[in-house]
């Protein structure tokens, strides 16, 4: 359970937390959105829109890997769920409610896109990323199916060390699966991801092996420490050439949060040093460069480019995402709380519509 103590530390972090075990921030690529000064790699590569995207977890204090590149705090790592489950109809409304929350002030900044602003009001993407190991939360499959019911894309991003949770989800899939590809031999995984999980590397390759079977967009993530996992680039294209997957992305680390504790600035690889070493993972598997994003430092490999890799949300947009029950709308401002439809003892707090509430990101 989250200790008041640490409930009040993430919130000063940005966070805001959704029931028991959930919580959203608003990622520094929705704020740049927002003032027209950048986006994601994700729209760079995928399409996504970065001022419509919730940056969530339902595993909030739930992860069983130490990884040496997370920029969280592992010191609540865990073998096993524990506490309550919350319903997903509850997370997916109460994410959406505190996300809008920390939003309100940007209708005030004068250098907001006003058209962004207009359209933030209705998220498109769940990004399944924000800290924890999502595969933990038991009700998994039906929370997938709670954001994508209602007309959004669900990104999960996961470390592969629950295969029974990924099998679970086989008939509930993300638009995207991502795959924290750590190391490409047992012995540097088990020192980059320090897990706490038994026969973790078993459980690993269980779930690489698994990805056959899923009908979506599949996707292997090499996030690169120096000093850590960031050499023998033949080694991971030799790993990486039989398994299934649509698109491999080399991230390097970055120098943040509570990474700064376990690694130093000497650890994080210029964007040049990851172009380098995403070259070689290529040769090595016969992939492809296909594009970069060198703010973010990250180069993205495929077999082969394809015309459907850049979502087309012209569909999506002309249909109603289905918004919460518990907001009611304002004709030419943000949603706003309703506090008679809050689920009791919900644990969240309201934030008024009149302010920006405690944490504003103006």
């Amino acid at each position: 359970m989250l200790t008041e103590k640490k409930r009040l530390e993430l919130e000063n972090q940005g966070y805001r937390i959704v029931g028991n075990h959930s919580a959203v921030k608003i990622c520094g690529w929705t704020k740049n959105a927002l003032r027209s000064r950048g986006m994601c790699y994700k729209n760079t590569f995928y399409g996504i829109q970065s001022w419509r995207c919730v940056q969530m977890t339902p595993a909030l204090q739930h992860c069983n890997f130490r990884c040496w590149h997370c920029w969280r705090d592992i010191a609540t790592a865990s073998r096993e769920w524990t506490g309550p489950v919350d319903e997903p109809k509850e997370i997916v409304d109460g994410c959406i409610r505190e996300h809008l929350g920390l939003l309100m002030g940007f209708r005030g900044n004068p250098n907001a896109n006003m058209k962004r602003i207009e359209e933030m009001k209705v998220p498109l993407h769940f990004a399944i990323s924000l800290t924890g190991e999502p595969t933990m939360y038991p009700r998994l499959p039906e929370l997938i199916d709670e954001i994508q019911g209602r007309g959004m894309t669900a990104y999960l991003v996961t470390n592969g060390s629950y295969p029974e949770m990924v099998e679970k989800i086989i008939g509930h899939e993300p638009t995207q699966f991502y795959i924290t590809l750590a190391a490409p031999t047992e012995e540097m995984f088990i020192k980059t991801t320090n897990p706490l999980t038994k026969h973790a590397w078993e459980r690993f390759n269980k779930t690489l092996q698994l990805m056959e079977k899923m009908k979506c967009r599949r996707v292997l993530r090499l996030t690169l420490t120096k000093g850590h996992n960031m050499y023998n680039p033949e080694e991971y294209g030799k790993f990486i050439k039989n398994l299934h997957f649509d698109f491999v992305e080399c991230k390097g680390y970055v120098h943040v949060g509570y990474a700064r504790y376990r690694n130093t600035r000497d650890n994080m690889p210029t964007h040049d040093e990851i172009k380098e070493f995403a070259a070689k993972v290529a040769e090595a598997a016969g992939l492809k460069y296909i594009d970069e994003k060198p703010e973010s430092s990250v180069v993205l490999l495929m077999k082969e480019d394809r015309p459907d890799r850049i979502l087309d949300f012209e569909a999506e947009l002309r249909n109603e995402v289905e918004l919460p029950d518990i907001l009611d709308s304002k004709p030419g401002g943000l949603p706003i709380l309703n506090s008679n439809s809050m689920p009791k003892n919900s644990g969240l707090k309201i934030i008024q519509e009149s302010g920006c509430g405690d944490n504003c990101n103006c």
